[in-house]
């Protein structure tokens, strides 16, 4: 499932200024550009809804506000307003804790884990990791991945689970949470998860067509699942339904939002209060009980996306503006929310660029957090201030007045604000979104271009190679290339770093660096400082032996691998077998590096390293490249412990 739509959208956003459209006009544009399946829009504005299709939609015949769809994690907001509901008639507390709920049931094997309440369960702040780590090492090759976890399976990771410290935690997303509070509700009213909804929210609100399971009549009106041009799959699940399982459609997600717009008029008028009402902050923006609130044009927005294995939905509900949007797609390669922004007028400032001393400039540098995930990073290269928000690179600003700046890359503005004279904030305005952040630290010292770099020699390099774990399961390689570290976070490309002196790297694409730490002279952990941020990791591991082939060699590589069928998936006691055409491995090439897909998600990939000719390392076991007499790449072989999985090359 994917996490939910994020208000940090600068880099993504790039693009002219533009006129507010009606959705499913916006709707059509996207759609033509889909190469299997379309889009369903619903749009309320006063009381006047309006619903369209657009795309290659199938099966034939069916109104567009009638299609079903997987929602995925919309259904989080669903659960949410089952606790509110529960709380409404006294079955439990916001902070009842999992001690209270599972006691007799678990043993635990951490106090904070047992002190995690329902509240944080909901918000994203219990702590607990977005997924658990006992559900098979290769799971992402099921093509139903949630099928069989079921609550022996939750409440085992439960019982082992430790936490860092007592919760709450800064919001970070975690399907596993959502999961086990629709689990712990099902349980306190001896309910499946399915009936639960359907007894307390579609039942009562007239959704006739929002369901865990379908009925043979909507199961015909099932849009079919795509992953680009390929054919893709449901997704079930027993104890974790609570994170993504309830399929709906355009009409009854409308009827949902609308109950949001007006509570009171609904027989579940202090439940949805209480759903949306403010329980911690989220990012830039808060949550409710699993709903997202921020602000859009200075009026309230709820909002939810969701994505499964060939699904992707959003819903954004103005009560301000008495507006309910939806967008419902069967395909993973197009997410829905963005087409939300498109319905307002984008203009971008006219005001003239004005000019301030370097002095002056040097007022507004520093580090400001908007949130556990991300910050603005703002320094001055010589006459023009430079922001970067986590994960994007340095763009220019203009200065146009009164402490405000201009982007010229994307629409989009910065307004800092002061305290004392002094520069203590800035709110960032993009889409109709405001996103504040407070000055947390100086920025860091520019070093200059041609700055001479401190050599080692390749033994005293060596002494930092490792694999590192971090608390929160943050792992960094470093090897050494030649005379030079390089250094990947997990699922990431390898980078180089330059030393400092005194056991300190930095890197040269971004402005981070790493602090090792020795124990009698042996280096057995890092520190990684960006932003105002350290996270400590302990040596964990030798790093692995790597080869770089040179990019005519890793070009053969790439291709589609269908994975063979009738062939066994390691990690489930009864392992199912790939269905045939159900399994695809896309190989491509990003710059130097080969890149790994799986099909049914929508990234690039992950990158993969060679540890010998023709061997690279994915998913943490071996994946074998086939070649046949004349030397053309034929198919692969990936190696797992008692049976392995063969692709053949298309």
């Amino acid at each position: 499932m994917l996490l939910p739509r994020m208000v940090f959208l600068l880099v993504a956003a790039v693009g002219p200024a533009f006129a507010g459209q009606p959705l499913h006009e916006i709707a059509e544009k996207a759609a033509a550009k889909l190469p299997k399946g379309g889009i369903v829009t619903g749009e309320c504005i006063a009381g006047d809804t309006r619903f369209a299709g657009a795309g290659k939609l199938e099966p034939e015949g069916v109104a567009p506000e009638n299609r079903v769809f997987e929602i995925g994690s919309i259904t989080k907001v669903f659960t949410g307003l089952l606790l509110a509901d529960a709380v409404e008639t006294k079955k439990v507390r916001l902070d009842s804790t999992l001690k209270e709920l599972l006691g007799e049931e678990i043993t635990f094997a951490d106090p904070d884990v047992a002190a995690i309440t329902l509240v944080q369960l909901s918000t994203h702040t219990s702590g607990l990791p977005r997924l658990p780590d006992n559900m098979g090492l290769l799971n992402s090759f099921s093509n139903d991945p949630y099928r069989k976890y079921d609550r022996k399976d939750a409440l085992k990771f439960l019982a082992k689970a430790e936490l860092a410290h007592a919760p709450p935690f800064p919001a970070s997303y975690s399907n596993y949470g959502v999961g086990l509070l629709g689990e712990l509700l099902s349980g306190i009213h001896q309910k499946s998860y399915a009936d639960l909804v359907a007894e307390k929210i579609t039942g009562p609100l007239g959704m006739k067509d929002t369901a865990v399971a379908l009925d043979k009549d909507q199961q015909a009106r099932l849009a079919p699942p795509y992953d680009g041009e390929k054919p893709n799959h449901s997704w079930t699940f027993q104890a974790l339904a609570g994170a993504g399982s309830l399929r709906s459609t355009a009409a009854d997600m409308v009827t949902f939002g609308q109950a949001q717009l007006d509570p009171g008029k609904t027989p579940l008028a202090a439940a949805i209060k209480g759903m949306m009402e403010v329980h911690a902050p989220y990012d830039a923006s808060e949550i409710g009980l699993g709903i997202l609130v921020g602000k859009v044009d200075g009026h309230v927005e709820y909002s939810h996306s969701g994505g499964t294995g060939g699904y992707r939905s959003a819903l954004q509900v103005i009560p301000d503006l008495k507006t309910v949007r939806v967008a419902l797609v069967n395909n993973t390669t197009f997410e829905p929310a963005g087409l939300f922004s498109k319905t307002r007028d984008e203009k971008r400032s006219d005001a003239p660029e004005q000019k301030l001393s370097e002095k002056e400039l040097d007022a507004f540098a520093g580090v400001f957090e908007a949130g556990p995930q991300a910050s603005f990073t703002v320094i001055r290269r010589g006459d023009q201030l430079h922001v970067q928000l986590t994960g994007q690179a340095f763009l220019p600003v203009k200065y146009i007045g009164e402490d405000r700046f201009r982007y010229d890359a994307v629409v989009a503005e910065i307004q800092f604000a002061r305290e004392k004279d002094a520069v203590t904030s800035l709110v960032l305005h993009q889409n109709g979104r405001e996103v504040p952040a407070r000055r947390g630290g100086d920025a860091p010292q520019q070093k200059a271009p041609d700055a001479a770099e401190l050599k080692l020699s390749e033994k005293d390099l060596e002494a930092f190679t490792g694999v590192y774990s971090s608390k929160s399961d943050e792992e960094f390689t470093v090897i050494r290339r030649g005379d030079q570290l390089h250094v990947r976070l997990f699922s990431q490309t390898f980078y180089p770093v330059k030393y400092l002196g005194k056991d300190r790297f930095r890197y040269q694409t971004i402005e981070a660096e790493f602090q090792f730490e020795r124990v009698n002279k042996v280096v057995t952990s890092l520190v990684f400082h960006q932003n105002n941020r350290e996270i400590p990791a302990e040596r964990i591991a030798n790093a692995p032996q790597l080869i770089f082939p040179d990019v005519k060699t890793l070009e053969s590589y790439v291709g589609v691998y269908d994975i063979q069928p009738g062939q066994l998936v390691r990690g489930l006691k009864a392992p199912p077998k790939v269905p045939v055409g159900a399994r695809v491995l896309t190989i491509s090439l990003n710059n130097d590096t080969l890149m790994a897909r799986l099909d049914g998600f929508s990234s690039p990939g992950r990158p993969i390293f060679a540890t010998a000719l023709d061997t690279f390392e994915f998913l943490r076991v071996p994946l074998e490249f086939q070649r046949d007499k004349s030397g053309t790449v034929t198919g692969l072989i990936l190696r797992q412990v008692g049976s392995d999985l063969s692709g053949k090359k298309r």
